[in-house]
């Protein structure tokens, strides 16, 4: 972007939002190691993102009242971070400001001029759309329905699940995501539904609500710490009802990016 007496010339990195932190243990007498997280990805490393712009002044005293709003940006706290990618694409993520580097001298270029470098600290590592969460709903009944979610980014997204039944449904629900046919995940909530129930299983917040109360019990489990999990692209889901029962089933994520 040019510079001109009202515009911004800006550039961000991101540096180690893609690194992981393996956990492999030496053999003594052996060859290689013993990886503690199995066949499962490595978690990610805390993500740091970097700023670079020029600030543009009309005179010093603008310049002094720039300098102090972006040094302010230290007191801000979290808040979301939004970068725009080759082609126009936004992605967000929580981020803090970690440190700022900006010139104090005082000369007629430095008065005008003063290059500013902002690090960020992001706790998750993943970016995030911006687009509003798109909810899919399927209507299931019976003793298996299957549909396909769709997952846009390059990371695993982790979904909202909501479950309105329909009828009522007295020996509770299974969903899965299948895998060539084969389970990959699974969460069981065995303990019955009225038609006027509305049952929340929140993924991320590892959470489960029942008409807005806490429903995480012994009636709940999952095969994975995660719970449900959305790989890059086509995800097939499978939802298993009571032979004559019905529930709208809402599945909602945030298409995420390393």
């Amino acid at each position: 972007m040019a510079q001109t007496r009202s515009q911004t010339s800006f550039g961000a990195n991101m540096l180690s939002i893609v690194d992981g932190v393996p956990r492999t243990l030496r053999l003594p007498g052996m060859d290689g190691g013993y990886d503690l997280f199995g066949d499962s990805a490595l978690p990610r490393e805390v993500g740091q993102v970097r700023a670079r712009f020029v600030v543009v002044a009309e005179n010093a005293a603008a310049m002094a009242a720039a300098r102090d709003a972006v040094l302010a940006m230290s007191g801000y706290g979290r808040a979301r971070l939004v970068i725009e990618m080759h082609g126009g694409d936004q992605r967000w993520n929580w981020a803090k400001v970690n440190s700022i580097s900006l010139p104090t001298e005082h000369d007629a270029i430095a008065d005008r001029f003063a290059e500013a470098t902002v690090d960020f600290q992001c706790a998750l590592p993943h970016w995030y759309s911006t687009n509003d969460d798109s909810p899919q709903v399927e209507a299931c009944s019976g003793a298996a329905t299957t549909f396909t979610v769709t997952n846009a980014g390059n990371a695993i997204a982790v979904p909202i699940i909501t479950i309105d039944p329909g009828s009522a449904i007295s020996g509770g629900l299974t969903i899965q995501r299948l895998v060539s046919s084969e389970v990959a995940d699974e969460i069981v909530y065995a303990a019955a539904l009225i038609s006027t129930d509305a049952l929340i299983i929140d993924c991320p917040a590892l959470s489960v609500t029942k008409n807005d109360a806490d429903a995480y019990s012994t009636a709940f489990g999952a095969d994975h710490s995660a719970w449900m999990r959305l790989l890059p692209g086509d995800n097939t889901i499978k939802v298993i009802l009571g032979a004559a029962e019905t529930a709208d089933v809402t599945v909602e994520w945030d298409d995420c990016w390393y």
